[in-house]
């Protein structure tokens, strides 16, 4: 079974997403548009999506996967394909299918002896590794030891325990070198490896562009327009920088000086957006990229000579290139204190000190040191060849030396090698039982295996349930089906969308009793079902709700082939047919859980119940107004529960509300109004309003009040529990027009 998936970066899902942890059973509730259709996708084809991922039991993810879901429709029903057949197990012979079961339970057992040798094969494996690692222990231990006299010959090696093994391996089978004594290897190497033996690379120069460090942008005193009446005194008094400051804090002070607290003179705001005007603004941008262009050219100048500084690089004057360091930072650190000042004084004249100095001493030492390093290369050219014999007959010492591991290591290896081939063969034998099986088996299902009887029982399902003016055929190409009027003719193109949902959820329910492939009939198997009720009548949805009912108790059987049952929809009465339980009233069973998706800020989430949570509509979209207040569907939910309450219960028209309130509170209360049922009669995709969280507190504040009004805050106390979620009244005249613009631009919108 699917144990978790996860479902994160796709559609409405952000980056967090959700983790749904799974049982036998599964509901999974949420209003269209929620990202249910995402989940169920996802479980059909989850190759396409890189950034979800399906956690399983353990030995389960075998299972095949059958997902019902708008794609199935529209892949197995388009008006000009023939539907693919469905085989299915027949009755003919019950001597077939008993030697089916013998045969399937043949493979069980040699399924069951390779998990054994497998077992094995992992015993040996262990062995194996475990003689590796303490032969590579006992090379390490010789490389360990003649490291400090030999580290030239172990180049490349010397911090790898798995490749110096593997080297000793490969030279004690090739190296039939001579033998030399240890003091003998001891002098060769004094005079061959004396000193630097390998070519040096030459030093690349430190290379730096002046004009960083000379922009002119530094130097220009940055002030805002001239040609304002505030600029000629912020220019005597010199101010700018300061009154930027300020300028950068009034957006948030209501009308109020940041400096002395005093109310603004009117039209002062603006003057200071024109004194800081789109010139100002433009060199203000300027001087900061340019001084993160000198900052992130001048770190990277100076961790390259940290390098030369910090490096064991041959022939580099170190006391003299870390003098110069030291001037080098001092100098950056002196010009980052400059340009700090500048940054929060822009009118302030600023002239770096040159870093160019140090750099031409530095590359100065590094050619100093590059031709000295050029004369090394060329002498080390002619001692090449000895160098490499004498690393040759290094190795040969120390197989000698290793002689008696290597054999060991060597003849157990063989020993268990030889073990562990047989195995292998052995299981490849079981494959070969077990395969052989597996197409006697085939072979059997084949005599049995029909598209006939699928055809059958959909049409039977058609007649009982009322739709006897169309139904399946057989089609002239072999295994197909095709959907055909009583006199025969084609109707696919003439269906109804009701029809089509419920015919496509018939083939659905017969195709998870068998299979489209031949091979496929008796497969362990997981269901996916995603609103499956669609453009169908209540009738039908009682229908497909008894078919699922049945599905539960065959998931719910140890033998059946039917592991796990995954249902979303966004139809309350749908929902509580296929969830209820018997005796059990909302409680959930152990084998089952209960989800409820919601979006907010077209953000996906999702929220496990330790009951059932969906009683009725009335309650829930009480519920739903309590844990989403904030949300886009708000007035809409806040409108059905009104019609409910007053209009269906009480009888009182919902328009009569608006006399309760103060004239100065109708326009709020008549907006709610409007725009909950503009919301109720539309799409929201067709239709967007932003959701004003202050709009949406003042519509609470009213929609609260009307029970209140009405003398039945009781009921609202009662359906709210302790929720808070207050705002202070009267409405004030320019959330007032706010409420009246959001009014009119949704009538434009419906428009």
């Amino acid at each position: 079974m699917i144990k978790k998936i996860k479902i994160k970066d796709i559609a409405t899902y952000d980056s967090e997403g959700i983790e749904i942890e799974m049982n036998k059973i599964n509901y999974i509730y949420g209003s269209n548009g929620t990202g249910k259709t995402t989940i169920s996708e996802f479980l059909r084809n989850s190759q396409r999506f890189h950034s979800c991922r399906i956690e399983w039991i353990q030995n389960s993810s075998d299972y095949d996967l059958f997902v019902y879901n708008r794609h199935f429709v529209q892949e197995n029903f388009n008006v000009y394909n023939e539907i693919k057949g469905i085989f299915t197990l027949g009755k003919e012979s019950a001597d077939i299918l008993k030697q089916i079961d013998e045969k399937t339970k043949d493979i069980k057992k040699h399924n069951d002896r390779i998990e054994t040798i497998k077992d094995h094969i992992k015993e040996k494996e262990d062995r194996l590794k475990s003689l590796k690692d303490d032969f590579m222990e006992k090379c390490w231990e010789l490389k360990t030891k003649y490291d400090t006299i030999f580290q030239e010959a172990f180049i490349g090696l010397r911090a790898q325990k798995k490749k110096f093994m593997e080297k000793c391996l490969v030279e004690a089978k090739n190296n039939d070198g001579e033998i030399y004594t240890y003091e003998k290897l001891i002098k060769r190497a004094e005079s061959v490896f004396k000193g630097s033996q390998e070519k040096i690379n030459i030093i690349p120069n430190v290379d730096y562009d002046k004009l960083f460090e000379e922009n002119q942008i530094f130097k220009t005193i940055i002030i805002g327009k001239k040609d304002i009446d505030i600029a000629k005194l912020i220019s005597n008094l010199n101010i700018s920088d300061w009154v930027q400051q300020g300028h950068n804090h009034i957006e948030y002070t209501n009308g109020i000086c940041p400096f002395c607290q005093q109310e603004l003179p009117v039209a002062f705001k603006e003057k200071l957006d024109e004194y800081f005007d789109e010139s100002y603004t433009q060199q203000i941008q300027y001087l900061n990229s340019s001084i993160e262009k000198y900052k992130r050219e001048t770190i990277g100048i100076i961790e390259k000579c940290r390098l030369l500084k910090d490096e064991d690089i041959p022939f580099i004057n170190k006391e003299k290139i870390t003098a110069l360091f030291e001037i080098l930072n001092t100098t950056y650190r002196e010009n980052i204190q400059l340009l700090d000042k500048k940054r929060k004084e822009p009118s302030r004249i600023v002239e770096l000190s040159s870093i160019s100095n140090c750099l031409e001493q530095i590359n100065a030492e590094i050619e100093m040191a590059n031709t000295q390093i050029s004369e090394l290369n060329r002498i080390i050219e002619n001692i090449k060849e000895e160098k490499v014999k004498l690393i040759k007959d290094i190795w040969r010492f120390v197989i000698e030396e290793n002689k008696k591991n290597y054999e060991n290591y060597m003849s157990n290896f063989k020993i268990e090698s030889r073990a562990l081939k047989g195995m292998n063969q052995n299981k490849e034998k079981q494959k070969i039982y077990r395969n052989k099986l597996q197409q006697e088996v085939i072979g059997l299902q084949n005599e049995l295996t029909s598209v006939l009887p699928s055809i059958n029982e959909i049409n039977s399902l058609l007649k009982s349930f009322g739709f006897t003016n169309f139904q399946l055929a057989e089609s002239d190409e072999k295994g197909n089906y095709k959907i055909v009027r009583e006199n025969g003719d084609n109707a696919n193109e003439t269906l109804s969308e009701g029809e089509k949902t419920f015919i496509t959820f018939l083939y659905f329910y017969q195709l998870i009793n068998g299979s489209n492939d031949q091979n496929k009939v008796n497969t362990e198997r997981i269901i996916v079902i995603d609103d499956p009720i669609s453009s169908l009548d209540s009738n039908i949805l009682f229908i497909v709700s008894n078919l699922i009912n049945s599905l539960k108790k065959k998931v719910r059987m140890d033998d059946s082939n039917f592991k796990q049952l995954i249902v979303l929809t966004h139809n309350v009465y749908f929902h509580k047919e296929i969830s209820f339980n018997k005796g059990k009233s909302n409680q959930k069973l152990h084998d089952e859980t209960f989800w409820i998706l919601r979006k907010t800020n077209n953000i996906s989430y999702i929220q496990k119940y330790i009951e059932n949570p969906i009683k009725n509509s009335y309650e829930l979209l009480w519920k739903e107004l309590k844990e989403n207040p904030n949300s886009i569907t708000t007035p809409n939910i806040m409108r059905r529960i009104l019609e409910n309450y007053f209009k269906f219960f009480g009888n009182i028209d919902v328009n009569e509300i608006v006399e309760c309130f103060p004239e100065e509170e109708k326009v709020v209360c008549n907006s709610l109004l409007s725009w909950a049922n503009d919301g109720s009669h539309h799409i929201y995709d067709d239709l967007y309003v932003d959701s004003n969280q202050e709009i949406n507190r003042i519509y609470f504040d009213v929609f609260s009040r009307i029970f209140i009004n009405f003398n039945h805050g009781s009921h609202f106390n009662m359906m709210m529990g302790n929720f808070e979620y207050t705002l202070e009244a009267p409405v004030s005249d320019k959330v007032a027009g706010q409420i009246q613009e959001v009014m009119d631009q949704t009538a434009v919108s419906v428009e």
